[in-house]
């Protein structure tokens, strides 16, 4: 890498650090119930050596019965040791991702095209874009595992070209480290296994480095056969309730088996739910369906970006590159653990599929600029960048000025816990018992990081329920907090928080204490000493 390229990367990174870190602190509005999770295992696991159920040193992480992937928990360790546990040093890890990110997708680009203009504009791209940013904007798995996969890919062309065995080394790890980030890392280590099984055949790889891979494969596989992740299975769209319900209407309304059944029905709906994440609809118009993770006009591409993919898929078939039909490969396989899932139209679940698709509108971009002459290319340059900036601008600024202030963004980003601490934190001396409603999510572990309970007070404490239908336990009292929340009728020395519907015509409403954010009523409070 030359020293015009690299000032250019380091320029391109400032971009994106600027876009990470302006006004992080307001969007997303608040902190969710995961990244707290993920950080006060971090925490627990650095006073302790052991998650918040005691475990020593966890290839999962029990959380909410959810079995989360625990690398990321692992790498916010450090952050929190220097910084403390707060809503600060646990989004560093993904800042960190950010300043690397530009440099390892030009690298990538670069490894497919041998191109220095297209690496550099998918380097650019990949740091204005507001899809790979909003995941590093909070503590989300998906930037990480991303990052990895990148890495995997990138190293095992090198591997192919080069031969190195750092190389093929780097590529083990990544792969391997990938697995522990996200449960859909499972669908590219696959991917990897059928290349890495093509090119064992053809006598590129050894059997040594062959049996390398297979034993990261089954170590990883030996770790989902103990914790026996039930959140996985449940995701799957067969064990949803309304895809059954769906079938057995079907029938009833007089529809044969043999045409209504999970097997065809369901290979109906994951096909559409595939082609949905390809599709306009999703990638410039409404984007993820969950609030948390997107908004109606809050777009992963714009509608330039969507235009030069079509014609970059066009100049990838056209020009026959090399490594045409792996990127490719890449870009079919990123969301077919989204289309597998019943929470559709999921951003997070398919978020690599960005990646691939910044580099192939990168590549669309150059080649179309080059069937230009130069006056009509100076005008291309003008409208081109004129178009993009200006669905780029609203797409950033509704995600900054507009995004943080709707009241289904406060409430499915579970907004208010932070202040309702403060309060309890003030109070607990006052009270024998605090019952807070858990309708809303997983109350305990807001608890547990706002109030930074000890974990080893708390470990002894930790009991689950059994998870529910779509995968989740609750905890439902740890110290003087019961989470089933109740309203006594008689008694003192208590508080019971709630939503506002809990409470109306029940008790006396000049003893409640209202808990806003942004005008948005959270939380009633209600208290009798």
């Amino acid at each position: 890498m030359n020293k015009k390229i690299f000032v250019s990367l380091l320029l391109i990174t400032a971009v994106g650090l600027l876009l990470h870190f302006y006004k992080i602190n307001q969007s997303p509005p608040c902190l969710n119930a995961d990244e707290a999770s993920f950080a006060y295992n971090a925490y627990s696991i650095l006073k302790t050596g052991k998650d918040e159920y005691g475990t020593l040193f966890p290839l999962r992480l029990k959380s909410f019965g959810d079995y989360k992937m625990p690398l990321m928990t692992y790498l916010s360790i450090p952050f929190i040791a220097i910084f403390g546990l707060n809503e600060f040093s646990i989004k560093l890890l993904n800042s960190v991702i950010i300043l690397f990110f530009p440099f390892v997708v030009y690298s990538f680009s670069r490894q497919f095209f041998k191109n220095k203009n297209i690496s550099l504009l998918a380097a650019l791209l990949s740091v204005l874009s507001w899809g790979i940013q909003s995941m590093g904007r909070q503590l989300h798995e998906a930037l990480l595992t991303s990052f990895l996969v990148m890495l995997s890919a990138l190293f095992f062309i090198k591997a192919i070209e080069e031969k190195k065995y750092r190389y093929k080394l780097i590529f083990l790890l990544s792969v391997f480290f990938s697995l522990f980030s996200y449960q859909s890392s499972r669908v590219f280590a696959l991917f990897f296994f059928i290349y890495v099984l093509y090119y064992w055949i053809k006598k590129r790889f050894s059997l040594k480095f062959f049996i390398a891979f297979i034993s990261i494969l089954i170590i990883f596989g030996i770790t989902d056969l103990k914790y026996k992740p039930t959140r996985v299975v449940n995701l799957l769209f067969f064990n949803n309730l309304g895809f059954n319900l769906e079938i057995d209407q079907l029938r009833a309304e007089g529809g044969p088996r043999f045409l209504y059944n999970k097997l065809t029905v369901g290979l109906k709906d994951v096909v559409y739910n595939y082609l949905k994440y390809f599709s306009p609809q999703f990638l410039i118009t409404n984007g993820d369906e969950n609030f948390r993770f997107g908004f109606p006009g809050l777009s992963p591409l714009t509608l330039v970006e969507y235009c030069f993919f079509l014609i970059g898929v066009y100049y990838l078939i056209k020009h026959k590159t090399r490594w045409r039909f792996y990127l490719i490969a890449l870009l079919l396989v990123s969301p077919l653990t989204a289309s597998l899932s019943w929470n559709t139209g999921s951003l997070t679940r398919s978020f690599f599929v960005l990646i691939p698709i910044l580099i192939i509108i990168s590549y669309g971009v150059v080649n179309f600029i080059q069937i230009l002459n130069g006056k009509n290319r100076i005008i291309f340059y003008i409208i081109l960048a004129a178009s993009y900036l200006f669905f780029i601008f609203y797409n950033w600024d509704f995600y900054l000025n507009h995004y943080p202030k709707r009241g289904v963004v406060i409430q499915s980003w579970q907004c208010g816990y932070k202040q309702l601490t403060d309060y309890i934190r003030q109070n607990y001396s006052k009270y024998q018992s605090f019952y807070i409603s858990k309708e809303h999510g997983e109350p305990y572990i807001f608890f547990l990081f706002y109030l930074r309970y000890p974990p080893n007070k708390y470990q002894t404490q930790a009991r689950l329920s059994p998870p529910d239908q779509y995968g989740f336990g609750q905890i439902e009292k740890f110290d003087k907090f019961d989470f089933t929340f109740k309203l006594p009728k008689n008694g003192s020395n208590f508080v019971s928080v709630a939503y506002p519907h809990d409470f109306k015509g029940q008790v006396d409403e000049t003893l409640i204490k209202k808990i806003k954010v942004r005008n948005e009523e959270i939380f009633w409070i209600y208290s009798v000493e």
